[in-house]
């Protein structure tokens, strides 16, 4: 056990080596820099506009506070992101009992396309993945408050999540009180952020969100064609595991089931791209719980359909270049990006662009506002306008008008590059 936890702690130090400050997702910045202002004393949803509930920011905060930068940042994420690993393996041995099998797939659960897109991003798929597959192994086990807790948990990271976690809840081995659980806590954690906060938690959390309006179908359409390529593999596995699963000699029948519906319901968030301003990312919740039943449906598929196992080896393949392909080439990742699209899960920016675009912010009076994206300000402590991080929300949620304002007012700017 302790070699695979070693194995695991350098798997996630040479993920960190390769990924350094490169810039990856908007959103990341975004809460990172909110994080920090929250820290430094100005309150979310009244000082400055947020898009989230509040427990995002207040990991951040809790991150931040241990060191003001981007490396205790990435340590918090990367350690969420080990975890659901570990639980993936975890999955994997109360289903199949393969001590080999658990190992591999808790090593490949960090580097699934989606999930090393967004590795250790300090948004709230990061910490929702382990709440969700911890809710759905303790709903499996029959600890209905325990698991309910975890999922209503992962639902205030992010409303969104409410539909895998009401899923597991409702495929649970006690299903009524695993509910009337996940009830409650939700209601207990809404009504413990509106305490906090004021009712200004809903109307940027909730309503802001609904006003943001939709994506074009084009690029709606090219989003859901992205997910399908990205998942294809996995759900093809977890498939074989579900039909397979009668002819085995399973440990946790109920675990199968709570995994099933993890995985559906990540699934389903697929269909929030519709949205302005969302993306892939959110399938990074739909990754684990697949993964667990993709390595399993692999196993058993190769020794109980033989003549299939040439399709088994090339859907093994196709998902390791996948992988591959954004370790090597991060910028045009050509195995992870769909067929026929110009982009797909490449980084926004390199290491090297970024430390130049924060060299020329740092060259910016300290307390003139940064015109440039919220990434870029945190890692050169320059405040963006306003002490707005969150740009997207002002442009297209009236009920952040307000602080559109505020931002408009701060005229002196420093620009984004030099």
């Amino acid at each position: 056990m302790a070699l695979v936890v070693v194995g695991g702690l350098i798997e996630l130090g040479l993920l960190a080596a390769w990924q350094r400050n490169g810039y990856w997702d908007f959103s990341d910045g975004v809460y990172t820099d909110s994080a920090r202002e929250f820290l430094h004393g100005l309150v979310p949803y009244r000082d400055f506009a947020t898009a989230q509930p509040p427990p995002v920011y207040l990991v951040g905060v809790l991150l931040l506070a241990v060191h003001d930068g981007l490396v205790t940042v990435r340590a918090g994420a990367g350690l969420a992101d080990g975890l659901t690993a570990a639980l993936v393996g975890v999955c994997v041995w109360r289903l199949s009992g393969r001590r080999w099998l658990a190992i591999a797939a808790a090593a490949v659960a960090p580097v699934l396309p989606v999930t090393l897109h967004e590795h250790a991003q300090l948004i709230p798929e990061t910490f929702a993945s382990p709440l969700l597959l911890g809710g759905a192994l303790c709903c499996a086990r029959g600890r209905a408050r325990t698991g309910a807790l975890l999922l209503a948990l992962a639902a205030a990271f992010k409303v969104a999540f409410v539909i895998p976690g009401i899923a597991i809840a409702v495929a649970s081995a006690c299903r009524r009180r695993s509910v009337a659980w996940f009830v409650l806590f939700a209601v207990l954690f809404a009504a413990a952020s509106v305490a906090a906060f004021g009712t200004s938690v809903w109307r940027q959390a909730i309503e802001a969100q609904l006003q943001v309006g939709y994506a074009s179908l084009h690029y709606a359409a090219g989003l859901i064609a992205q997910s399908i390529w990205s998942e294809f593999v996995l759900v093809m596995g977890a498939v074989a595991a579900l039909v397979l699963a009668r002819h085995q000699q399973l440990r946790d029948r109920a675990l199968l089931q709570t995994l099933a519906a993890a995985a559906g319901g990540g699934l389903l968030l697929a269909l929030t791209v519709f949205k302005r301003g969302s993306y892939v990312s959110v399938l990074e919740v739909a990754e684990p719980p697949l993964l667990a039943l993709a390595a399993c449906g692999a196993a058993w598929s190769w020794s109980y359909w033989r003549r299939l196992r040439p399709l088994v080896a090339v859907l093994c393949v196709l998902l390791v270049f996948q992988s591959i392909s954004i370790l090597v080439s991060p910028g045009n990742p050509w195995a992870a990006k769909r067929p026929g699209a110009r982009s797909g899960l490449a980084w926004t920016a390199s290491p090297t662009m970024v430390n130049e675009r924060v060299a020329v912010a740092r060259r910016c009076s300290v307390g003139v506002a940064y015109s440039g994206d919220p990434y870029y300000a945190f890692l050169a402590d320059r405040r963006m306008p306003g002490n707005q991080p969150d740009l997207f929300m002002l442009e297209y949620a009236p009920v952040d008008s307000e602080f559109a304002r505020q931002a408009a007012r701060d005229q002196r700017r420093c620009p984004a590059r030099g």
